[in-house]
């Protein structure tokens, strides 16, 4: 149910380009030129993360410890959860 909700409110807030199929952020933007949005977790906790995490934990579940969300495309303000990957932490 919270990830339904999640998802539905990612998309809401993003707009596909029809040519590079990103779904590209159209909410908050940090100074990194990177999407930002508030969640709730699942126990009722709010935080701020990326619009890319956020997407991730909606789509494929909690982000593993020591990992980053990235996007394939290279699109700092893509949300499309085919276009993100998880790489190790630096």
């Amino acid at each position: 149910m919270y990830r339904a909700k999640l998802q539905a409110q990612l998309k809401s807030l993003s707009t596909v380009n029809p040519t590079t199929q990103c779904w590209e952020w159209q909410g908050q933007i940090a100074n990194s030129g990177r999407g930002r949005t508030m969640i709730q977790g699942e126990s009722g906790t709010t935080r701020t993360v990326s619009a890319e995490d956020a997407s991730y934990i909606a789509f494929f579940g909690e982000i593993p410890a020591n990992m980053l969300v990235q996007q394939t495309c290279g699109n700092r303000l893509c949300i499309n959860p085919e276009h993100l990957t998880l790489m190790p932490l630096p």
